[in-house]
Formats: structure tokens, sequence, C-alpha cells
């Protein structure tokens, strides 16, 4: 390989820099002259139509790739695996509201699941309908007192709404099935909580 002298390097560099300068203004003067449509006009002007006839979007149908879900179609159906899916990730995204309906149509479909009462509570409480929520993870906790999360989504809820005496009672029995697992810990922290409350 040839070895350049100081005054090779600046002509190199100085046509590089020249070069740059005439690609980058042809480029601009091409987009200046004519104008790109945005991609998604240029895609499928007909979708958007039907989008708009459609109605406005959920949050969930704008954040899942391809065809939207058309949730009420989801409910109708009553696929629990389609609807936990769709209520956790509506729940997990911080849309309680929009999860309540699912969760409810879930409890329709599976009556005896226990997490479905203790998901729904929580979409309800996260929603404002505390009292609600109270009376839904109630239910999950009498039909399977031995389901160490309902008792601390009841004790947690209680606690947020005043309930101390409730929420002490409701976390220590989720703490007295099960210490050593990650919602015993959890109840044992709450109960910390309520004692330097």
């Amino acid at each position: 390989m040839p070895t350049l002298r100081p005054w090779q390097w600046i002509l190199v560099a100085v046509f590089l820099i020249f070069y740059g300068f005439a690609v980058f203004a042809l480029t601009r003067d091409y987009y200046l002259r004519q104008p790109q449509a945005p991609v998604a006009e240029a895609a499928a002007p007909a979708s958007a139509q039907a989008q708009a006839q459609a109605g406005p979007r959920t949050w969930l149908q704008e954040q899942m790739q391809g065809p939207a879900p058309d949730l009420d179609a989801a409910l109708r159906e009553g696929d629990p695996a389609r609807l936990g899916q769709l209520a956790d990730d509506l729940f997990t995204a911080g849309h309680h509201g929009e999860a309540v309906p699912l969760y409810r149509r879930l409890l329709e479909l599976t009556p005896d699941d226990v997490e479905t009462y203790n998901d729904l509570g929580l979409a309800l409480h996260y929603s404002g309908q505390t009292a609600e929520a109270l009376d839904v993870l109630g239910q999950g906790a009498a039909r399977d007192a031995g389901h160490q999360r309902i008792w601390l989504s009841l004790g947690f809820v209680r606690a947020v709404s005043g309930d101390t005496a409730g929420a002490r009672e409701a976390l220590e029995r989720a703490r007295a099935l099960a210490p050593t697992t990650p919602v015993g810990e959890e109840a044992e922290r709450l109960l910390g909580r309520l004692g330097a409350g």
C-alpha cells in the first residue's frame, strides 16, 4: 500500500468533503422538488377510510400489530384464553377500566377461577370502583380460602381504603398460608407498613 504525503491527504479530505456536500445538495434538491406522500397514506388509503368508519380504536388496538382485535367479538366468542390475554394486556398497560368487562366475561365463563376474581377486583379498584372491588375480592376469598394471592389483594385494597383492621386480618391470612413465597413476603412487608402507619 503506498504511503501518502500530507498534501495528498489534504487533497483526499477536500475531495471527500466536496463529494459529500454534492450528494447532500442533489438529494435535498430532489426531495424538495418531488415531495413524497407519507408512507401510511400511500400504503392503504382504503384502510384509513375503513378505520374512520369503524370508530375510534382502543389503546390495545393501537398497540397491537396487524389487524386490531375486535373486543366485542372476543366478549361474544367467549374464548377464556383470548379474553384473559386481552384483559391482562390492558391491565398491564394501566387501562384498568377497559379490562373490567373482559374480566367480568371471563368470570362468567370460569366462575371457579379465583385468579379471575383477583384480577377483576384489582382492575375495579384501580379504575376507582373500590367498594365493588372489595366485594369481588371477598367473593373470591370465600370461594377458595387457601388461595394466597386473593388474600394479599384483599388486604392491600382494604388498607388503601382505610380499613386497617380488615387489611391486617387479610394480610395475616396471606402470610400464614406460605410465609416464604413472594406473596407471603409481600404480605409481611405490607403488615410492617400497617404497623408503622
